[in-house]
This record gives C-alpha cells, sequence and structure tokens, in this order.
C-alpha cells in the first residue's frame, strides 16, 4: 500500500510541474516576441519528462510484481481501509492531473499549428506561390507545387 501511495504522489508531484512548463510553453509561444524563447522553455521541460519516464517505468515494474494491468486493480484487490481511502483519492487527483495536462497539450499543439500556418500564408504572400511542408517524407516523394522558385533570383 505504501509503495502505491508514494507512486501515486510522485506521478501529482511530476504532472503538476509537467503542466506548470507546458504552460510556460504555451505562454512563450502566445507572446509578442513571437517564440523568441521557445527553445529555453522547451529545455526546460525535458527533465520534467525525464522524471515522468522514469516514473512510469517505476509503476510498470510495480504493476508486473503485483501481475495488475493498472493501479486502479491494485486497489481493487485491497479491503477497505483509511490508507486505501487516500490511495483512491490520490488516484483520482492524478487522473485529473492527466486530463488538465490532455487539454493543455491539446491548446498547445493548436497554437502550434495556427503559428504554422501563420507562416505559410505570409511565405505565400511574399513569394506569390504556394508553400508546402518541404521537410517531410510526402513533400520530398511528391511533385513541387510551386511554379516559380520561391526565391527567384530575377525578381
Amino acid at each position: 500500500m505504501d509503495e502505491v501511495v508514494r507512486l501515486l504522489r510522485e506521478q501529482i508531484l511530476i504532472s503538476n510541474r509537467c503542466l506548470e512548463k507546458l504552460k510556460a510553453i504555451k505562454n512563450t509561444i502566445q507572446a509578442e516576441n513571437k517564440g523568441a524563447n521557445i527553445v529555453a522553455a522547451v529545455q526546460e521541460m525535458e527533465p520534467v519528462l525525464l522524471d515522468l519516464g522514469k516514473l512510469e517505468k517505476q509503476k510498470r515494474e510495480f504493476l508486473q510484481g503485483k501481475k495488475s494491468s493498472s493501479l486502479q486493480a491494485v486497489l481493487a484487490k485491497i479491503p477497505d481501509s483509511e490508507a486505501r481511502g487516500i490511495a483512491v483519492h490520490l488516484l483520482h487527483r492524478a487522473q485529473e492531473f492527466e486530463d488538465t495536462l490532455a487539454r493543455e497539450v491539446m491548446a498547445t499543439r493548436l497554437l502550434l499549428e495556427k503559428g504554422k500556418q501563420y507562416v505559410d500564408f505570409h511565405i505565400n504572400v511574399l513569394t506569390r506561390t504556394v508553400a508546402s511542408d518541404t521537410y517531410n517524407q510526402d513533400a520530398a516523394a511528391g511533385e513541387s507545387r510551386r511554379e516559380i522558385k520561391m526565391f527567384d533570383s530575377s525578381v
């Protein structure tokens, strides 16, 4: 029981740190400086994600030792007690953090997509061409949609 409580408490702490760092990235993207500090914000989040990965590994090992598929299954096997009540409360709190993180990731992903569309639009206006994703597999394999070179020296 103590191990379950320790894992859940650690998950809540790491999830909270992750949420703070993700909000910092989101604020940096939204800032008027056009994301100048985005690299620093992402680098600050990397250690938190590493800690989250280590915690997931510990949880997997714990669950394998208990021969269960989830912490909920482990808690279901434990008889009612005050310690179980605390663990269930921590489990619900951890799930709330996961839901909040998922929403923040979706919002940040949307901001990044809107930023990409903004850049593509302005490249199209400047060059009078249709910008495409030139650095992915589809663009490399497909034919170019541009009828003129983006930076034509004769202009």
